[in-house]
């Protein structure tokens, strides 16, 4: 289950390293997923990085320099974080786009790059800074999941099942055992903070609990140290650049099956539209 936080990590520094970009007709170079479908994109961040909630996560960087704490990144975060609660709290099983993404990977990305990108976002998530896994487990057991037991909760259907095809893909596998396990140790305290209920993650337990999730989903991702990080944003653009268009808008529909296309959906859409510049510029100040 450690495994959704890797592809948090992709989808956040994906934008930063103009990973995801196709030629259209006429030459002209475009961010793939904005060429495909907008909302593509958000919902993709929005179903990885809240199944992400399951796994071992490395602490939040809590200090006075912090890129997202008193920014209007936080603002925008928050806000995404108030106008997804409901469509989450829908979902009845996001596997099928779990599916569909990691058919996209098998197929479109060539392998020893996929495994590359699988072995950065674990050294990624392994260089966080060991200390700030207490700090992050204090905010999702005080404030994110305050009141949330897997007696009373809402889960994210089909994470579970999700989490598992994950961990099972050619390009996790790659990733050294020894690795995988010392992964697991470090983040097993903060993810113990998360409930499951029937082998699926509890989501937060309020709209306010769901935005203190995404802003500190966005510190913790942020505390990567730079060698890291960049060595990250390098792999994800040379597997990104794989991809072409055809291949991304056939996950549209898994996309927009998940996540429906009412009014709670297009606000979710709009508020991640409206954090994506916030989003781009502040990976690229970290890997400055």
């Amino acid at each position: 289950m450690m495994f959704y936080h890797a592809l948090a990590l992709t989808l956040l520094l994906s934008d930063s390293a103009a990973a995801f970009k196709v030629e259209p007709s006429g030459g002209k170079k475009e961010r793939m997923l904005s060429a495909v479908n907008k909302n593509l994109s958000n919902v993709l961040a929005a179903g990885f990085i809240s199944a992400a909630t399951i796994m071992p996560l490395p602490g939040i960087a809590v200090a006075a320099d912090g890129l997202v704490t008193g920014t209007p990144l936080e603002s925008k975060l928050a806000a995404f974080g108030a106008a997804s609660y409901p469509v989450f709290n829908s979902i009845t099983d996001i596997s099928p786009l779990a599916d569909k993404f990691l058919d996209l990977v098998d197929k479109k990305v060539k392998a020893p790059d996929a495994a590359e990108l699988a072995q950065k976002g674990v050294d990624g998530l392994l260089a966080i800074p060991d200390s700030a896994i207490t700090e992050y487990r204090g905010v999702l057991k005080q404030v994110v999941f305050s009141g949330v037991s897997s007696t009373n909760c809402v889960t994210l259907g089909g994470s579970g099942a999700a989490a598992a095809k994950l961990a099972a893909s050619p390009a996790i596998k790659s990733v050294d055992s020894a690795k995988l396990d010392a992964l697991k140790k470090k983040f097993t305290p903060a993810n113990s903070a998360v409930p499951i209920k029937d082998g699926n993650i509890c989501l937060p337990g309020s709209a306010a609990a769901s935005e203190k999730l995404w802003v500190a989903q966005a510190e913790l991702t942020l505390s990567m140290p730079k060698a890291e990080g960049a060595a990250l944003v390098a792999s994800i653009k040379k597997a990104g650049l794989q991809a072409t268009r055809p291949a991304l808008i056939s996950v549209v529909p898994a996309a927009e099956s998940v996540f429906s296309k009412n009014a709670e959906a297009l606000k979710m859409k709009a508020a991640g539209l409206d954090v994506e510049p916030n989003v781009i510029a502040t990976v690229k100040a970290a890997l400055l």
